[in-house]
């Protein structure tokens, strides 16, 4: 009897924190995709890659609104079973209140388990699929970069101005084109009467009409030739945008081994430089990160176990409203700190023992006071 109670309720306190989580994640990520129209208007990337990108951008939002939405909905399922007296029937069945608290600190440890996961591997891992798709774009809506009587550097290594474009947005007229090499003593000055953007095998090509090409070689020579037709290829310059995978695209194994060959112990672990700087420099950042994956989580029972000091407060209590208020403000308060922490890691040692050591000294002493009251 005592299980079956027992289950459902926590069945309807998952079933509560998955309707909120989703519901919380699907707005900020509406929110944060209008954000993301800028690789279309600015940085030119096509529709596909603009909804790949925010579609795998969707797992690091339910990562970050996890506590959040743990508190609120396990804060508010408690509050309605007991407005409905549902949890008299534990009270009377032989439930005791601490053995409430321990059941849902149980099940709260599955759900900490289940946040390194998302944290650890799925976010990390889902960040850098959806960054890999800009890294491969093509700029597919180049034309729209274009703006009349303005010079556009959104690519890199290509700066272009036009006198005047068509309402398709694929022809120009009177064109100036600096077409920088990797070498930065060499580019090209390309200038048109007029220019088309047509599409082959779904690359780009700009096709000029009538006009001069002046090179510069690296030393300091200049050339030049004139030109009916000109073909140049778009598709070689890519976007300006960060394509260097960010510390949170890295994968975990790569931000321990980070950590641990910077540390005292003077590990060399073999880490891909293409995928992660890992120097003494950016030692702050690492140790950061590592606290958001695997330090972060074990806030989910403490958070739970604040959720579940409102049992200990009769509801015929004339401050009754007044406790749950406060107890509400105190676990968002709670989830707010746990943000701010992060931002303190990484300093000292000492700092990190005492940062690392507070969502258990905190979580001790409300345990003990809860104790104190059942058995008072």
């Amino acid at each position: 009897m005592k299980k079956l109670i027992f289950r459902k309720f926590i069945i309807d306190a998952f079933l509560s924190f998955l309707i909120l989580i989703i519901s919380f994640s699907v707005i900020v990520w509406v929110i944060q995709a209008v954000n993301y129209l800028d690789f279309i208007s600015e940085d030119g990337h096509g529709f596909r890659v603009y909804f790949l990108y925010t579609l795998f951008s969707f797992p690091k939002i339910f990562s970050k609104l996890f506590l959040i939405s743990l508190f609120i909905s396990l804060f508010f399922i408690i509050m309605k079973y007991e407005n409905e007296n549902e949890l008299q029937i534990y009270w009377s069945v032989g439930i005791s209140k601490i053995n409430f608290i321990n059941k849902v600190i149980k099940f709260s440890i599955l759900l900490l388990i289940i946040q390194i996961i998302f944290s650890s591997y799925i976010s990390p891992k889902t960040q850098n699929i959806g960054k890999s798709f800009i890294r491969m774009s093509n700029i597919d809506f180049f034309p729209s970069l274009i703006k009349e009587k303005k010079f556009i550097d959104t690519l890199s290594d290509l700066t272009i101005y036009v006198d005047e474009q068509s309402t398709n947005k694929k022809q120009f007229k009177n064109i100036l084109i600096k077409d920088q090499k990797r070498n930065l003593n060499e580019y090209q000055i390309i200038i048109a009467n007029k220019g088309e953007i047509v599409t082959k095998n779904n690359s780009n090509f700009l096709i000029l009409k009538k006009g001069e090409i002046f090179t510069s070689s690296d030393n300091k020579d200049f050339s030049n030739f004139k030109f009916e037709n000109f073909e140049l290829n778009l598709s070689k310059f890519s976007s300006k945008t960060n394509v260097i995978p960010k510390i949170q695209e890295n994968k975990s194994s790569n931000i321990v081994k980070c950590y641990l060959n910077n540390s005292d112990f003077n590990f060399n672990f073999y880490i891909n430089y293409d995928e992660l700087r890992c120097d003494e420099g950016g030692k702050k950042d690492i140790i950061q990160e590592i606290f958001k994956r695997f330090f972060q989580p074990f806030f989910a029972p403490l958070i739970c176990l604040i959720a579940c000091i409102q049992i200990i407060n009769n509801k015929f209590n004339n401050y009754y409203t007044f406790y749950k208020i406060v107890i509400f403000i105190f676990g968002i308060i709670t989830i707010f700190i746990s943000e701010i922490l992060i931002k303190y890691a990484g300093n000292n040692l000492t700092n990190d023992i005492i940062i690392l050591s507070f969502p258990f000294f905190l979580f001790l002493s409300i345990y003990f006071f809860v104790l104190k009251k059942n058995y008072s």
